[in-house]
């Protein structure tokens, strides 16, 4: 496995990857007009891909996650209660997929070191949200160290959703320092 800076040239695949995941999983819960721009959202600062060898040696890409500006996310005000940080210190984990074909692979955990990693190099505590319904990627949070801190929702309307529910999330603290740091 690999795991690489996403490029605007792993647009396409990381989309059919988004579809993959939204028909196995429900994530992301609605699907997006413009798939490609909310993989890439505006408040954006990395991002990555997972990729494996297929049968002809080309790396196919299995798995995504991106980095985004803590400011006017819903995960803000119980992140700043539990750590004190205001959003610029801050990132948010977000757009985490993994293709359902490669599971139980460490695409996923993979991916989530490599973002706090990043997030932790760059001065900022790695938050997140996630669908309260996914116990899959709840399981691989907090068996990374992250800590519960409570629930949110998000109204999508705003957004050009249409009358949907509001998603009900949960929201993580990130570990202090990065699990992979951690003495064994």
């Amino acid at each position: 496995m690999l795991i690489r800076p996403r490029t605007p040239a792993d647009d396409d695949a990381c989309v059919a990857l988004m579809r993959r995941t939204h028909e196995r999983d429900g994530y992301p819960r609605y699907w997006p007009a413009k798939p490609a721009r909310f993989l890439r959202a505006p408040r954006e600062t990395d991002a990555w891909v997972a990729t494996l060898d297929d049968e002809a040696g080309a790396g196919r890409v299995v798995g995504q996650v991106a980095l985004h500006d803590a400011a006017g996310e819903p995960v803000v005000e119980l992140a700043r209660a539990a750590t004190g940080l205001a959003p610029e210190g801050l990132a948010v984990l977000a757009r985490l997929l993994v293709d359902p074909d490669a599971r139980g692979l460490g695409v996923g955990r993979a991916l989530v070191r490599t973002a706090v990693a990043r997030a932790h190099a760059t001065g900022r505590r790695p938050v997140l949200d996630v669908l309260e319904e996914t116990p899959g990627p709840i399981g691989l949070y907090e068996s990374e160290g992250w800590e519960r801190l409570g629930r949110t929702t998000l109204d999508l309307r705003p957004f050009g959703y249409g009358d949907v529910p509001p998603l009900r999330l949960w929201v993580y603290l990130g570990p202090a320092v990065p699990v992979a740091a951690l003495p064994a």
